[in-house]
């Protein structure tokens, strides 16, 4: 599978992408925020698509559950930021683009209990070995 048929990345690109378009308009009409909200909006983007697709890309699960945890981090800070900012009437906010976040938000989720799960039976079988030594020098040693 590529990256760009990956439903998650589709999700997170499309999001970020719908951020993006709306920064510009924001910070022409309030230029006290192109360095607050409109540059935390733009990075929070910038990380989450960064996370999720090297999450998707990564061919070992040694480092995924750190890989989903931030994007997983990132997604949240960009939906904090997207209701601050529809809140404070820098932009309009869509009720759907926030729906669309939290799901994203769940899948992503998934993805962290999934690496959690898979790290957890790698190290039991990475220990195994050691655990068989390590009964047969208590039976030597009784």
């Amino acid at each position: 599978m590529s990256l760009s048929s990956d439903p998650l990345w589709k999700e997170m690109y499309f999001l970020a992408d719908y951020i993006y378009s709306l920064l510009d308009e924001m910070a022409d009409n309030f230029p006290d925020e192109k360095w607050n909200t409109v540059s935390k909006l733009r990075s929070s983007a910038n990380d989450g698509m960064f996370y999720v697709a090297q999450a998707i890309g990564s061919s070992t699960s040694d480092t995924a559950e750190f890989e989903w945890n931030g994007a997983r981090k990132n997604l949240f800070a960009l939906r904090s930021m997207y209701v601050f900012a529809g809140k404070q009437k820098f932009l309009s906010l869509e009720p759907g683009i926030v729906v669309r976040f939290d799901k994203l938000i769940v899948e992503v989720e998934v993805k962290i209990v999934h690496a959690k799960d898979e790290a957890r039976k790698r190290v039991a079988t990475d220990l195994e070995p050691w655990l068989e030594k390590y009964r047969l020098w208590q039976k030597i040693n009784k």
